[in-house]
């Protein structure tokens, strides 16, 4: 399968500076196809194989990691926060793991001292900072890192494991995700082609979040880095039903439980709009507005779409009724507002393509 109208829109931004390249990857059943237009740096061609950065896009897997631990029994998601950190304060801990997954909760963006903090370490510190607080009232927020370290230092607490090593063995490993990484590798030469631009007066200058690919503790948010494909393969998970290219990863009712409506019909404060929200993903929300709604899927996606995006970079989703999954990734971050314009146009240059071949 061709893309003629997503190369076309992905060259043109690349002449407007929007990005140096970008990646596609697509599944349609069980096809799968990938496409890579542009470049890492002046040079070098972008390969599908190339790591791109994730960014938030990768909230998804630590979700189901929760879920996971959930089906062995270590936990349930109606659980409190106060029972794995005591030291929140009441008005805090009585919030629940569900509340937290669906950004529905008092909780506020609190500093965690990552990098270089450890996930419990930047748990200790969330806790005394929330502790300093005045009791706050739920609120739609969705929150770029705080409650996502809290979570990882959490699935830390309860499987006795690394984060990085529980996530590689039941996530990763399980979905052929083989060249997905959240922390730093030894092999330093296999992320040598991992680039990132922030546009600046028109110019793309290289990101400062390019220092995440050097750290050794993990953002169970926002640390993930690997080719859109290897994304791709862990909706087509969640699509199948928790069965992963190379073995199960989620019981079917997990699935189930994750893309279930949580939080609905509720004006985010950080998104400055209604997002409909499941447990660690965006469900499709395009009916508040399909032309004003961030991290959305298209207009051709049904409302049984579910996903997430990564800031001005990412988006990857699923979509059970279409029967088919998408991730797009840039490896230049222009602004929200020229990021949400061009990916709402490389999405409809995909579903033109798709219309296309089928």
């Amino acid at each position: 399968m061709e893309f003629p109208h997503f190369r076309d829109i992905a060259a043109q931004g690349i002449d407007k500076n929007l990005h140096r390249g970008v990646q596609l990857s697509v599944s349609i059943g069980d096809d799968e196809f990938d496409d890579a237009v542009g470049f890492t740096d002046e040079a070098r061609e972008l390969q599908t194989t190339d790591p791109m950065f994730w960014l938030s896009a990768a909230k998804p897997i630590t979700a189901a990691a929760v879920l996971q631990l959930q089906e062995r029994g270590e936990l349930q998601v109606t659980d409190p926060l106060q029972r794995f950190f005591p030291g929140l304060p009441e008005w805090l801990g009585s919030v629940t793991l569900a509340q937290i997954l669906a950004h529905f909760s008092p909780l506020t963006e609190l500093p965690s001292g990552w990098p270089p903090a450890s996930l419990q370490e930047a748990a200790d510190r969330i806790q005394k900072k929330a502790s300093e607080q005045e009791p706050g009232e739920i609120r739609a927020a969705y929150l770029p890192s705080t409650s996502w370290f809290l979570l990882g230092a959490l699935i830390e607490q309860q499987s006795g494991m690394s984060f990085a090593e529980y996530i590689d063995q039941n996530i990763l490993q399980p979905c052929a995700m083989h060249n997905t990484r959240c922390i730093a590798e030894l092999n330093t030469e296999t992320e040598s082609n991992l680039t990132l631009y922030d546009r600046e007066k028109g110019q793309l200058n290289p990101s400062a979040l390019l220092s995440r690919k050097n750290t050794t503790s993990p953002s169970p948010g926002s640390s993930f880095r690997g080719p859109a494909l290897d994304l791709r393969r862990f909706y087509d998970m969640l699509r199948f039903a928790g069965a992963g290219t190379a073995g199960r990863a989620l019981a079917s009712t997990s699935v189930d439980q994750m893309v279930k409506p949580y939080r609905k019909g509720e004006f985010d404060r950080t998104l400055q709009h209604i997002v409909d929200y499941g447990l660690g993903v965006i469900l499709d929300s395009k009916q508040y507005g399909a032309d004003t709604v961030p991290y959305g899927f298209g207009n051709a996606a049904s409302s049984r779409a579910y996903g997430h995006g990564g800031s001005q970079c990412a988006i990857g989703f699923a979509d059970p009724e279409r029967n088919y999954s998408v991730v797009i990734i840039a490896n230049g971050r222009p602004g929200e507002g020229q990021h949400q314009r061009r990916f709402r146009q490389l999405l409809e240059a995909v579903e033109q393509d798709i219309d296309l071949a089928t």
